[in-house]
Formats: structure tokens, C-alpha cells, sequence
């Protein structure tokens, strides 16, 4: 981790369902912000002590403020909770230097894609790409369209017709991907699954693998070491199995002789899904929504947040 210095909170904003946006500003006395390029991140010293790196997903050519964007983990080990719950405005955080390993390739042409919020380094290449007057499309998947964070710029001019939304990837791949061109770079973030998918399937299309720049935005508040047994019970027999740490529980249900529907095996398609009758899933797909998560799971990638879990099964 590089050395930090000290910045100030100038504002903190609400986005979209479940994110907080930050904009820092350089502290009196500390001078400018030092520049960055698009696809560059921050470490953040968090109010709870813990360090997290976050994408800057501000414009890159006008750096007065530096803008971060924070989801709200439901599995935080108190990293991005205590920055959206504790920061206030005019605060004092200390973050590091910018540090890119995502930056914009030479290319005539850039098919950005996102999951979740792996939207944010591709939001300083939009303004940078768009700047330049590039060939440029954005293709972002995620759980809740209605409320997917920074809508109001993704939709607004002059994004718009080159901005497509889309729940998941069941709903198709990105079209751009359908005909390789070797003058193009695709620009990916999302989480591990989902890039796994995206990246596969452009190659099995004809898509050099060097034309596929990648950044993971892995649950860094996520802690599978700490991760529990539990019980999913059957409904229709009464049979509970139990399901390890590591394991998922399509993993459990087939290794006891159950039959599961699967495809992508990723959190992806959506064919796994089970209605969920009692207990509280830790959903990690990229399927289904606040709503529907409260009845049913996706059994390919999620595990539970109670004892036991109940299923339709």
C-alpha cells in the first residue's frame, strides 16, 4: 500500500438503491489533487481501520475532486459500512496516491462492460473516450435497473445511445461481442463470475484473449474463511443436508444424490433458481432482485445468512 495523505470529504450523496458516492477534496494546505487516469483506484483507510481500494469514477480531465463510489455489503466486515454509514461531509479521510493497472489501451473502437458496481473505473473511460470523440458502447448488467446507480448520468446526453442496461446476463450477452474485431478492446469489471462468463464467451466467439482488459471486483468484505456450515432442509421430504464451508448448496444437493438444475454454474442464468420458503440467503448471483431474493435462491452460488435454509425441493 502506498503512503496516504490526507483529504477532505466535500460532499456525500445517496446512489442509486444500495451505493454512496464520495467526493474528496484535497485538504488546506496539501495542494492539488495529484491527476489520474481512467480505470485508476485509491486505497482508503475506512473509519473502522480497515483499508479498501476503490475506482475513481469521476471525470479524469477535470480532477478538482476525486469521486468514489461505495456499495453497501451486506456481508461487510465493517470496511464499506462504516464508510457509508460514518462519513460525513467535511470529514478527514486518508487515501493513497491513484494507482492504475486498468488503464485505456490504444484502440479504434472499446466495448465497455460492467456487473454491478464494476461500473465505476468504466465511467472515467466513457468521459475520456467520449471527450476524444472515440468509437465507444457501454454495456452494464445489474440486479435492479430502476435503481442501478448513476442512472441519471448513464441516460442523460451524450451517453444515452451508447448506453444499454440489462438485469443479467440470461437476458443475452452484449451484442458487440457477436463479430470479433481486432481493432477493438473490451474493457471489463464486474465480480468473479460474471467476468468468468463474459470473458469466456468472447473467446469462444473468436475474440483474441488479448483484446479482453479485465479488472476483478472481487467482495473484498467478503470472508470465506469465516464462512459456516448450515442446513437446508427439504420441504416436500423433510430431509435436511448439510452444506460445509466452500460448498454450495447445489454442491451438497448433488453430493447427497439430488438432482439440480444447472448451467453456468456462476450465479448468472438463473437456472438454478429455487423458491425459498423459510431461513435468509446470502445471495452472491447476479439474477435476482431485493424482491425476489426474499423467495428464492440461486443454488450454483449462494449460502445462508441463518442455521437453515428451507427450499421448495
Amino acid at each position: 500500500m502506498s503512503a496516504l495523505f490526507p483529504v477532505i470529504v466535500h460532499d456525500v450523496m445517496a446512489e442509486g438503491a444500495d451505493c454512496v458516492r464520495l467526493q474528496l477534496a484535497a485538504a488546506p494546505g496539501q495542494g492539488a489533487l495529484p491527476r489520474f487516469t481512467p480505470g485508476a483506484h485509491v486505497d482508503v483507510l475506512t473509519p473502522c481501520g480497515l483499508v479498501r481500494q476503490y475506482s475513481l469514477c469521476g471525470d479524469a480531465d477535470d480532477p478538482a475532486v476525486y469521486e468514489l463510489c461505495i456499495k453497501r455489503e451486506p456481508t461487510s466486515r465493517g470496511g464499506s459500512d462504516s464508510l457509508c454509514s460514518s462519513v460525513e461531509k467535511g470529514m478527514e479521510l486518508h487515501i493513497s496516491p491513484p494507482r492504475n493497472a486498468f488503464a485505456l489501451p490504444a484502440a479504434l473502437r472499446y466495448v465497455l462492460i460492467a456487473g454491478g458496481i464494476g461500473i465505476t473505473p468504466l465511467l472515467s473511460m466513457m468521459a475520456r473516450l467520449q471527450r476524444q470523440g472515440a468509437e465507444w458502447e457501454l454495456y452494464y448488467y445489474t440486479r435492479n435497473p430502476d435503481q442501478v446507480p448513476f442512472k441519471e448520468r448513464l441516460l442523460a446526453a451524450p451517453y444515452v445511445n451508447r448506453v444499454h442496461i440489462a438485469r443479467g446476463l440470461k437476458q443475452g450477452y452484449p451484442a458487440a461481442l457477436s463479430c470479433p474485431e481486432a481493432d477493438t478492446a473490451i474493457m471489463l469489471c464486474g465480480p468473479d463470475g460474471f467476468m468468468q462468463a463474459v470473458s469466456s464467451h468472447a473467446i469462444a466467439t473468436g475474440w483474441s484473449p488479448a483484446q479482453i482488459h479485465t479488472e476483478y471486483f472481487r467482495p473484498t468484505e467478503m470472508a470465506p474463511d469465516d464462512e459456516q456450515a448450515f442446513e437446508v432442509v427439504l420441504a416436500r421430504s423433510g430431509r435436511s443436508i448439510t452444506v460445509p464451508p466452500g460448498q454450495s448448496i447445489a454442491g451438497a444437493l448433488m453430493a447427497a444424490g439430488i438432482e439440480v438444475s444447472l448451467s453456468c454454474e456462476q450465479g448468472m442464468c438463473g437456472a438454478c433458481v429455487v423458491p425459498l420458503v423459510a431461513g435468509e440467503g446470502d445471495h452472491r448471483d447476479m439474477v435476482l432482485t431485493e424482491d425476489e431474493q426474499a423467495s428464492s435462491i440461486a443454488l450454483c452460488c449462494s449460502r445462508a445468512r441463518t442455521p437453515c435454509l428451507t427450499l421448495d425441493l
